[in-house]
């Protein structure tokens, strides 16, 4: 899937950079935070949503 590697991307962007992601949602009830969390490893990077 493209979008799953797009996220991978970002996520390892994120990694290299010293990132830290975070989501405030509302109308999509999540489903940004639930994308991001989907992927192995990503609670190195991602803060809170």
């Amino acid at each position: 899937m493209a979008e799953r590697l797009d996220i991978a991307e970002l996520l390892q962007t994120a990694r290299v950079w010293g990132w830290r992601i975070a989501t405030a949602e509302s109308c999509t009830g999540g489903m940004v935070a639930a994308a991001l969390t989907d992927i192995a490893g990503s609670s190195d990077v991602f803060d809170r949503g």
